[in-house]
């Protein structure tokens, strides 16, 4: 038991760092702020994604919709 719940957590640092990166890298944010924004998504969420690529594509819908709303705002 206590051995599982050591992998999970291993396993959710590993996808939390490359998320961060992948973020940094296509977004062109800053690293910190990457991870916040994983950190913000892992609270708000009961369960994860299913893969990776459905965890990233729901966190750049997020960042992209929030800045779109920014713009309309401001416009």
């Amino acid at each position: 038991m206590r051995k599982n719940n050591k992998r999970e957590i291993t396993a959710l640092f590993l996808i939390r760092e490359k998320l961060a990166l992948d973020l940094s890298n296509e977004i062109s944010m800053h690293k910190e702020e990457a991870y916040e924004i994983v950190d913000f998504s892992f609270q708000l969420s009961d369960k994860l994604p299913s893969t990776y690529e459905e965890l990233k594509s729901e966190i750049k819908a997020y960042i992209i919709i929030n800045m779109l709303s920014l713009v309309t705002k401001f416009h």
